[in-house]
């Protein structure tokens, strides 16, 4: 009997190892995605002359620094990335209520979203793999 449970074990832990694998590629897919967004309006903004290159820089610039994060893989860094999604969804949200009915800031709303939740579903993942290897 102990022998099935060993057996069942490491099939298990290769299981969640690509669940893990899988919600980082999803978040890494996400971040990009909410980059080229913002990036893509602040350069549709500044071309239009409704906002200097500062305003992609604040905008930008926060995700940016999340960087090492994605690339070191570190989990906490991934439950502040969710969070920094929520306040990219709020951003948007009140762009819209202001009038801003750009399909740009549809866009960036659904990759925050996204951002957030995949990020979320990785540190959770994370976790379970992180107690299972303990």
């Amino acid at each position: 009997m102990n022998d099935q449970h060993r057996g069942e074990q490491p099939s298990a832990a290769s299981g969640l190892t690509e669940s893990v694998a899988s919600s980082r590629r999803q978040v890494r897919l996400a971040y990009v995605a909410l980059l080229a967004l913002l990036v893509a309006s602040g350069v549709w903004h500044y071309v239009q002359g409704h906002a200097d290159v500062a305003a992609l820089v604040v905008r930008a610039l926060p995700l940016v620094l999340f960087l090492p994060t994605l690339l070191l893989e570190r989990r906490r860094g991934h439950i502040w990335l969710t969070a920094l999604g929520v306040l990219y969804v709020v951003q948007g949200l009140l762009i819209v209520s202001e009038g801003g009915h750009s399909w740009l800031v549809f866009a960036e709303i659904i990759a925050a979203i996204a951002l957030s939740v995949t990020a979320f579903y990785y540190v959770r993942r994370r976790g379970r793999l992180d107690r299972s290897a303990s």
